[in-house]
Order: C-alpha cells, then sequence, then structure tokens
C-alpha cells in the first residue's frame, strides 16, 4: 500500500512562464479593443474576417436601434475569450 504525501507523488506540475502566455493575452485584449482583432494575431484569418464582419455590422446597426450596443459588446468578451482559448489550447470555444 503506498505512503500518502511523499512529496513528488501523484503532483501534475504544470508550469506556464511568461513567455507563453503574451500571445494569448494579446490576442484577448485585441479582441477587446475589437471583436476579430486578437484572431488575426494567432492567424486564424476565417475566423477573425467573420468577428470582424459581426462586430462591424452590429456597430453600424446601434446608430438605429441603440440596445445592440449590448449585443456587440458580448461579442466583444466572447471573441476575447475565444482569443485567449486559441492562444493557449490550441482550439477555441466554438
Amino acid at each position: 500500500m503506498p505512503k500518502r504525501g511523499l512529496p513528488g507523488e501523484g503532483r501534475v506540475s504544470v508550469q506556464a512562464g511568461v513567455g507563453t502566455l503574451w500571445k494569448p493575452i494579446t490576442a484577448a485584449l485585441l479582441s477587446l479593443a475589437f471583436a476579430g482583432l486578437g484572431h488575426f494575431l494567432l492567424q486564424e484569418y476565417l475566423r477573425g474576417i467573420l468577428l470582424l464582419s459581426a462586430g462591424l455590422i452590429i456597430y453600424s446597426l446601434t446608430r438605429y436601434w441603440p440596445p445592440l450596443t449590448a449585443l456587440n459588446i458580448v461579442l466583444f468578451v466572447c471573441a476575447a475569450f475565444d482569443a485567449f482559448s486559441i492562444g493557449r489550447r490550441g482550439f477555441g470555444i466554438v
């Protein structure tokens, strides 16, 4: 029967250096500035074009219906989370 509590047994070590986090964080911040920009940094061009065009369409429609601003904010936050996820794990949330 193995003894519990010995150092090094059963522990999972995940080391994420600062060098590995700059790209996902930068992509997330760019996508918070405008949806899709962070995806271009990560070379996800199709997803970036789709999010950028959706953001531009929603932004242009807020002039006629102001509550769409909330939808645009939700799009930006989801795009930022997706960009971070792609940069960190290699696949997005969609």
